[in-house]
């Protein structure tokens, strides 16, 4: 590896913590990071090392998105092209991204959809994220991947509480099963000045800072959904069919320091499916109403539930005027009904009956969405500092306007019969 690191240096250099991970040679490696550390740009260069060598070479980026997935794809393929400009390179964009570089192949997938990577097998796996994909993800369909080939493992990852990213971190420091891990705080990268991480330490509460940017794992008491909670909802991809019932959806307005979220869950609350999350940010309100009316569309006869607090109260008089033929109901998110509506939702959760496929995103507003007593004894719920919780606030309307499954039809008894005279002679001994 140092023999390729100075082939590359003209176009690239890494900085003492992308050096240490580059050089060990362990062939399982885990690396917990901070944000802004370049763990994209060393992951390309360990995939663009071995397509140097000799002997073919199969390598696989999963990630929780496809869209994840793509930023490694793209930056080895950047690296390729200015190490070897004259070299044949063939790319492919669809059904997924693919690339030839001689004998080596590199594919990117997204880690949604499991059963079409079984059978399939790699010489290195590259896991983006890894602590936002389910563990069964890694252990029984990466890991046989490697079986036949003897290949390697990458976990890369920030920190998403002790869940198994954690127990796999724990291993390798530990020294277990031929495990190599490190935590790369955000300040080992030379380029992330220290002015931007004091900046970032004032903005969000002191645990999201270390978990974010001093890769630390963590998990706190004041959070509302635990580990467990978030881990017992996701699941690799969406059973199919999706539960019978209604769809319905939560909107959670915004414009400039937060997003526009808008959750589709459909099903029951004893039964439901996250059928897709989005946000937007920094458009006009008109083109706000304008996208989330576009999202409602595509499910006819969705039940609708928005914020209606502050601004979201005009807004969601707009949507009402865009959509007559829907049901739309606004929901003014106060302090009382706030904290029973994400019980809600963590205790459905917990139950596995709300299931989801990985969404980083809201993963980490989830872990970062914490409960607190004000001096009054009023409990406080949401992100923790400046963070962001849009995406949890429009799931957890979506989720308040499922109906309750009928378990079934209740069983009646025969009808009940009287004796007119056995009635009559009892009341006239009653008398007597």
């Amino acid at each position: 590896m140092n023999d390729f690191l100075n082939q590359i240096a003209p176009i690239w250099t890494p900085h003492p913590g992308q050096r240490l991970f580059l050089e060990h040679p362990a062939k399982f490696k885990v690396l917990a990071c901070g944000r802004r550390w370049g763990k994209t740009e060393a992951c390309a260069v360990q995939i663009v090392a071995a397509m140097h060598r000799d002997s073919p070479t199969e390598h696989l980026i999963l990630a929780p998105t496809l869209e994840q997935a793509r930023l490694l794809f793209d930056r080895v393929e950047e690296m390729l092209r200015a190490l070897d400009p004259t070299q044949e390179l063939k790319v492919r964009s669809s059904p997924h991204p693919r690339l030839t570089f001689g004998p080596h192949r590199l594919t990117a997938r997204s880690g949604h959809v499991p059963r079409s990577l079984r059978g399939l097998e790699a010489t290195h796996i590259v896991i983006d994220e890894a602590a936002y994909l389910p563990e069964s993800v890694i252990t029984e369909v990466a890991m046989p991947m490697l079986a036949t080939t003897d290949g390697s493992l990458t976990l890369i990852s920030t920190p998403h509480g002790r869940n198994h990213f954690w127990r796999f971190h724990q291993m390798g420091l530990r020294g277990e099963h031929g495990i190599w891990s490190r935590s790369a705080h955000s300040a080992e990268n030379p380029h992330v000045s220290p002015a931007f991480l004091q900046v970032q330490r004032e903005l969000v509460s002191e645990r999201a800072y270390r978990v974010e940017y001093e890769a630390a794992f963590e998990d706190s008491l004041s959070r509302v959904f635990r580990q467990e909670v978030i881990d017992a909802a996701l699941v690799p991809s969406l059973p199919s069919p999706h539960p019978a019932g209604p769809v319905c959806i939560g909107v959670d307005w915004a414009r400039w320091s937060d997003f526009t979220a808008v959750a589709v869950v459909q099903g029951s609350r004893e039964g439901a499916h996250l059928l897709s999350l989005s946000r937007t940010q920094g458009r006009s309100w008109a083109e706000m109403v304008r996208s989330v009316a576009e999202q409602i569309e595509a499910h006819p006869g969705a039940r609708v539930v928005c914020d209606a607090s502050g601004l979201g109260d005009p807004l969601l008089e707009s949507l009402k005027e865009r959509l007559p033929l829907h049901r739309v109901d606004g929901l003014v998110m106060t302090a009382a009904n706030k904290a029973p509506l994400l019980d809600a939702l963590a205790w459905q959760m917990e139950k596995r009956a709300l299931l989801m496929t990985p969404h980083p995103e809201l993963q980490r507003e989830m872990e970062h969405f914490e409960q607190s007593r004000s001096d009054s004894g009023h409990v406080r719920m949401a992100a923790a500092g400046s963070g962001h919780d849009d995406l949890v606030i429009a799931l957890s309307l979506a989720a308040s306007a499922l109906p309750h499954r009928i378990a079934g039809i209740p069983l009646l008894g025969a009808a009940r019969r009287f004796s007119r005279n056995r009635t009559h002679r009892t009341s006239c001994r009653s008398f007597n």
